[in-house]
């Protein structure tokens, strides 16, 4: 049963702009036709080739694939098929493209010209944190080079410039009405460049990465969509919450939202705020995890699934195993059809992580077994109904 509602007189101001951002974005963001894709990484040695990966995305009806760095097979092969693309710009690359226009200039010429028709977004760096110098402090005019190259092509508009981050970047995230971001001299002028450009926010959402971290606060029920029923209710905002997905999506666009409805020196409103995509989002079949790896999204309370004072829901044991990731893919592909609490009946465009196992990735063990296909290209989990 769900927790009553009672919000105390000092959430009211609070409430209200959490009200005025929705309904704000819901206004003036463009309309996305609802759009699954899978992020295709490729650290490994025994995965097929960009050609057999591609006809493999067709014949699955996968209609868009996120690259994380430019690989010249592969947006050849990409080429008539429709399938969209997101494309990265390494991490390495970015101080050299933020320091001189003419790299920004050479970098679209060649990865992104020939291909134009292919591209809808361009993902300048991965999860890049306010530590990570001096990346970080070149990040934004990175963004703005690139953006000034797609501008000098007649490009605007058609392919979208952006970043994608991770939730660890958020604080305060329980409840989601209370979220915001913990380095504002970082994440201002990156949420100023989207607004005005009218591109997304990018957010790699991993539900498992925060289960394994704090397994205290957060049931495997709430981590793989299958709480039984409300695990918790945002008191300021009265939604409801059952997965976790949600509570960090929810969390991620209020935190844009403060950002975004900070007044000005001059006392006016910024943009409507930037519509969030989750970029990444995955589950894995095997592994082990350790603190010392993926940054993670952090919750501070305790989610306990709750019914008649006893826990319910299926999940138990090992996270990471087959059963539990084909789990959380079928019920993410449906759910993201239906939006969160606070973006209800908005389908959000999300990029499942990934395609294949890679057995070279760095990092956990749990990080080389994400794959939604064996490197032989046969499926995992079955058809999943991802087009």
């Amino acid at each position: 049963m769900a927790a009553s509602l009672i919000i105390p007189p000092m959430a009211t101001a609070s409430l209200m702009f959490i009200v005025a951002f929705v309904l704000l974005s819901l206004q003036h963001t463009d309309i996305v036709v609802a759009q699954l894709g899978v992020c295709y990484g490729r650290n490994g040695n025994n995965l097929p080739n960009a050609q057999a990966t591609t006809d493999l995305y067709n014949y699955y009806g996968i209609g868009a694939m996120r690259l994380y760095a430019p690989d010249q097979s592969t947006l050849q092969a990409l080429q008539g098929t429709g399938i969209e693309l997101t494309l990265g710009v390494p991490n390495e690359d970015i101080q050299c493209i933020a320091c001189d226009q003419p790299t920004a200039d050479e970098w679209v010429e060649t990865n992104i010209i020939p291909y134009a028709t292919s591209i809808k977004y361009i993902a300048v760096g991965n999860e890049i944190h306010p530590s990570d110098e001096p990346t970080a402090s070149s990040l934004h005019p990175a963004m703005q080079n690139i953006q000034n190259a797609i501008n000098s092509n007649n490009l605007t508009g058609q392919i979208k410039v952006s970043t994608a981050i991770d939730t660890s970047l958020i604080v305060n995230s329980y409840p989601p009405s209370k979220a915001e971001f913990g380095n504002l001299s970082f994440i201002t002028p990156i949420i100023d460049f989207l607004t005005s450009n009218n591109s997304p926010l990018l957010v790699n959402i991993q539900p498992y990465t925060s289960y394994v971290n704090n397994q205290k606060d957060i049931t495997l029920d709430f981590a793989l969509f299958t709480a039984c029923g409300t695990v918790f209710t945002d008191g300021e905002t009265g939604k409801e919450y059952q997965n976790l997905f949600d509570a960090i999506y929810d969390a991620v666009f209020v935190a844009v939202g403060k950002v975004v409805g900070s007044p000005s020196q001059n006392g006016k409103y910024r943009k409507p705020p930037p519509r969030v995509v989750a970029s990444e989002s995955g589950w894995p079949s095997k592994g082990g995890f350790s603190k010392k790896g993926r940054r993670h999204h952090r919750y501070h309370r305790h989610h306990r699934q709750v019914n008649g004072g006893l826990e319910c829901g299926g999940a138990s044991g090992e996270a990471a195993t087959p059963e539990n990731a084909k789990m959380y893919y079928t019920n993410l592909i449906k759910h993201v059809k239906k939006g969160t609490p606070l973006t209800e009946g908005e389908e959000i465009e999300t990029y499942l992580f990934a395609m294949f196992d890679e057995d070279e990735k760095p990092g956990d063990e749990s990080e080389r077994f994400y794959g939604l296909f064996t490197p032989d290209q046969q499926p995992k989990y079955g058809i999943l109904d991802i087009c």
